[in-house]
């Protein structure tokens, strides 16, 4: 005895020392936490391959938390001085980025594009958006220098985004696990002592857990930090109430056969060995299975259903510890475990189970009928619709979370977590042909009911930029032309008017000429005439000098209009147009003045030299007043003066027809001109109207421009050979129409791009919603296959327990109508006291691993006891078996319902509802557990005949 003692003893001191090592290698929980806490999915997911080309996309895009600001006005809306102090803050973090890790702020009033995006519509809110460097700092530290950071006065501020979300959900994870472990150990002590009443039962108990709790979680913590063991934010708080929990049942069956030994007269050593012998026996059985049914989660596919292996590790080292350690307690303290109880008596029947057992082996038929009767509506009500809407799991006075539904209400729902379609060729995509279809994209998105906007490399700003689209380069067009033809109709306007006056010109040096003649004829009345002559000459020569001036400004104004002017004109009007190339623009002043410039040069050839002519002219006027004037003095001069005067009037009226008959063809060159132009400007105006011309068309000069390449910047990969199109839902980007909505333009988006240049290019879509998507379909694919994996493999534990085929059927059988049961029975109960329509979407895989794998210990419990009772009918044996171990089965299931219950507290929606449906498939194998196990062994090795065969007897 003494050996023995030692030996427990050293193991003891090994525990103290595994318990030491266990507490100091344990790493940083919270930061381990939150480094794990993102879901991960397969690498061929869509939402993944998304992620993949993010994180390709350069520094910015994956080493950086994407942090929005929110700045809220509660009443009214958002004034002159809140905009300044707004501002103030903005240029505040802007001047010192490095301080707080920032490597982007973009503010509301930034530019235009911010503007329109980062202000509400109705004026009470505006978002400032940050990158800030994650080796900075954790981003717990960033969200507290940041929120102090941002304080406005005037306005509320709020710190959120996807980061900070995820942030707060592991804070408040964390925060609930406080609370459930208080809780916990609480209730335990609590339910110990009753059942027991003894304070020293429960210590060893809690003790023994509690060890076995803290080296398991250290292993597990030191494999996720070193090995890349698979972990979530839900990986401790089932170990603590697992472990806890069947940690609690497992001592309860030790402790109570190893007080009934005592109550028979065994001394401690004796008494202890016993109990391990018999109880630890069970202990094993049942642990194993556990221990099978989550380990069978190690090929699950899915992060956060293989996070739940970390429990296996637990149980593992549970059953160690409890078989190792509790015999140092038993061997030291034998009875005195129990103080103050002094008389230890044997088991008692429990009347329920015992009850509900001796009526069903009486009508098995009818019992099973009625339990169907009962559960199969329950099981037919689930819904099956799940709510993947992660930020429910955060409260609402969260400040990220209130951050968030500021956005929501004041923006689209989609405006905090938008989605991402992705583009990737193996070439650039800064071309015309690329870009058009781009654009062509971003446009069939835009028009998908659901999504309030989508910006794009060639949308930067969610909307078309006009003067990239051919209708508006030709309207463009249009108007250069227009004005071209205003230029046109005032030059034949003004040829007209030369026209007039050189008409006017010849008929007056006709008459002239009329005169000259018959002064010639009268020279008889010369001399009584000549002052007369004299004064007309003069007023001639006036007249002349006026006429020769206009002749002079009409050729000068229809060489100036249609040389320089109308060239000018047009090489201004051409050069407004955006994008056209200089041979473009060449080309077309070209085809405007081709007309003009043939009719210019056939008019210009057959024009006299009017301005010798008039010079000719002025010199016969010059000549023809000399001679007037010297009339009196000598009438031999008067025949010689005539005839210059005849001569020169001759000329003058030759050149003045000419003249009047050369300006109509300048004026039939520009009538043509204009009209040509005419011709092509109706043409391009009904092209400009037509669909064809809704088309995008964006020149080289363009691309290369400062204002292009800003957006380049942001929508292109440095490479240039990956694009993103960032769409906002109107709904909410969790809810199952955006989800859906992100799947239906993801295979449009591929259609689209079918036959192009970009058919081949990686096509994906990132986001939320992208993600939601993703999981819904890896995570009930994995469901199913994990969940038959499990099944398999305690089935199979369950054979070597049992020695049976049929048994475990029976008892899986009975899992799972708790299990459907449960779930609909809750989903009801969520709907009613918590207010929510839908269960979280991880409860029913949580709920069917934590009912399945600790409700298989119950059965093991009864089945093992039955297989131990020896002689009488299978019935009497099942029968006295419920009677024993029912006191044992509600004892456990009170306390790991009481453990799960702990739960609730945490204000987790997905936490209480797993614990609500754990602990209303607890209460209903509680009472069907009986019924479906008594029938089953009932009719399997009796059968009705046996029935048959004691009521003859009786009747003999």
């Amino acid at each position: 005895m003494q050996k023995l003692l030692k030996n427990h003893v050293f193991s003891l001191i090994a525990w103290v020392i595994i318990l030491i090592v266990s507490v100091i290698a344990l790493p940083n929980i919270t930061g381990l936490t939150r480094e794990h806490s993102n879901i991960s999915l397969p690498q061929t997911v869509q939402s993944e391959v998304a992620q993949t080309i993010q994180n390709d996309w350069g520094p910015k895009q994956k080493d950086t938390y994407q942090i929005a600001v929110v700045f809220n006005k509660d009443k009214g809306k958002i004034t002159d001085d809140d905009k300044v102090a707004i501002n103030q803050t903005i240029d505040y973090l802007k001047n010192h980025q490095d301080k707080y890790g920032i490597k982007q702020v973009l503010g509301p009033e930034d530019n235009i594009a911010t503007k329109k995006k980062l202000e509400a519509k109705d004026g009470t809110t505006w978002i400032m958006q940050i990158n800030v460097a994650k080796k900075h700092a954790p981003i717990n530290d960033v969200e507290t220098q940041l929120t102090n950071a941002v304080k406005t006065a005037g306005v509320k501020t709020y710190v959120t985004g996807a980061d900070v979300l995820q942030n707060a959900f592991t804070n408040s994870i964390q925060e609930g696990i406080k609370k459930t472990e208080l809780i916990t150990v609480i209730f335990i002590f609590i339910v110990l002592v009753i059942v027991f009443k003894s304070p020293i039962v429960p210590l060893i108990s809690l003790l023994t857990v509690g060890v076995s709790f803290i080296t398991a979680f250290s292993i597990v913590t030191n494999l996720v930090a070193h090995n890349n063991f698979p972990f979530s934010n839900f990986t401790q708080v089932f170990m603590i109430i697992v472990l806890f929990g069947i940690g609690t049942d497992y001592n309860i069956l030790l402790y109570d056969k190893f007080k009934e030994d005592l109550g028979m007269g065994m001394d401690r050593y004796q008494a202890m060995k016993n109990a391990l012998k018999v109880a630890g026996k069970t202990i094993l059985y049942s642990g194993s299975s556990i221990l099978i049914g989550f380990t069978a989660l190690s090929l699950a596919k899915f992060s956060i259903y293989q996070s739940a292996v970390g429990v296996a590790v637990g149980v593992a080292v549970l059953l160690v510890v409890l078989l190792t350690l509790n015999p140092f307690f038993m061997a030291v303290l034998g009875e005195k475990m129990f103080w103050p109880v002094k008389k230890f008596t044997g088991e008692h029947e429990d009347k329920l189970w015992h009850g509900i057992s001796k009526g069903t082996l009486a009508h098995p038929i009818v019992y099973l009928a009625i339990l169907a009767v009962v559960v199969i509506p329950f099981a037919l009500l689930y819904s099956g619709h799940l709510n993947y809407d992660d930020t429910d799991e955060i409260a609402n006075d969260v400040p990220a979370k209130a951050g968030l539904q500021v956005v929501e209400k004041h923006f689209s729902k989609g405006m905090a977590e938008p989605t991402t379609l992705y583009i990737k060729s193996n070439h650039r995509l800064d071309n015309e042909a690329d870009l058009k279809l781009i654009d062509q994209l971003t446009r069939q998105l835009q028009a998908s009911k659901d999504v309030s906007f989508v910006t794009s490399v060639t949308q930067p700003y969610g909307e078309s930029i006009q003067q990239l689209y051919v209708n508006n380069q030709l309207n463009t067009v249009n108007d250069g032309v227009d004005q071209a033809r205003s230029g046109l109709n005032k030059l034949s306007k003004a040829s007209k008017k030369v026209t007039l006056g050189a008409n006017q010109l010849a008929n007056g040096t006709d008459q002239l000429q009329s005169g000259a003649s018959t002064l010639q004829g009268g020279s008889s009345k010369l001399q009584s005439g000549s002052q007369q002559l004299a004064s007309g000459l003069n007023q001639l020569n006036s007249q002349l000098s006026s006429s020769s001036q206009s002749l002079a400004g009409a050729q000068q104004s229809i060489k100036t209009n249609l040389e320089q002017g109308y060239k000018e004109n047009l090489t201004r009007n051409v050069a407004k147009i955006p994008g056209l190339t200089q041979s473009q623009r060449l080309a077309v002043m070209q085809a405007a003045g081709a007309a003009l410039s043939k009719s210019w040069a056939s008019t210009a050839a057959s024009m006299p030299d009017t301005s010798g002519q008039m010079g000719q002219l002025q010199s016969g006027i010059g000549s023809l007043a000399s001679a007037s004037n010297q009339l009196s003095s000598g009438a031999a001069s008067l025949n010689s003066g005539i005839g210059q005067l005849n001569s020169s009037t001759g000329q003058l009226s030759s050149g003045a027809g000419k003249l009047a008959t050369s300006t109509p063809k300048i004026t039939s060159g520009v009538d043509s001109v204009n009209s040509g132009l005419g011709q092509g400007a109706s043409y391009l105006t009904g092209l400009a109207s037509s669909s064809a011309a809704d088309t995008f068309y964006i020149p080289t000069e363009f691309i290369k421009s400062d204002m292009f390449q800003d957006s380049v910047k942001v929508y292109l990969s440095p490479n240039k050979k990956s694009a993103m199109l960032m769409m906002v839902f109107n709904s909410n980007p969790s809810s199952t129409k955006a989800t859906s909505e992100v799947g239906e333009l993801s295979q449009m988006a591929k259609k689209s791009l079918q036959g192009t240049r970009l058919e081949k290019a990686t096509v994906a879509m990132g986001g939320e919603s992208a993600k939601i998507a993703d999981i819904k379909q890896v995570a009930n694919g994995d469901f199913i296959r994990t969940a038959a994996i499990m099944l398999v493999g305690i089935g199979i534990a369950l054979i070597f327990v049992t020695r049976s085929l049929l048994q475990p059927l029976y008892i899986l059988g009975t899992l799972l109508i708790a299990y459907f049961c449960s779930l609909s029975i809750s989903e009801w109960l969520v709907k009613v006291l918590l207010g929510n329509t839908m269960l979280t979407w991880n409860t029913p895989f949580f709920s069917f691993i934590m009912l399945i794998a600790l409700g298989v210990d119950y059965s093991i419990f009864l089945m093992t006891r039955y297989r131990a009772i020896e002689g009488g009918k299978p019935s009497e044996r099942i029968l006295k078996a419920c009677g024993i171990i029912g006191t044992v089965v509600i004892s456990a299931a009170i306390i790991l319902g009481g453990t799960f219950a702990a739960l609730i507290p945490s204000g987790i929606p997905t936490l209480i509802e797993v614990a609500l449906a754990v602990i209303i498939g607890l209460i209903i194998l509680v009472f069907i557990m009986p019924i479906t196990l008594s029938a089953a062994v009932k009719l399997t090795y009796e059968g009705l005949h046996w029935n048959r065969k004691n009521k003859r007897i009786k009747n003999s």
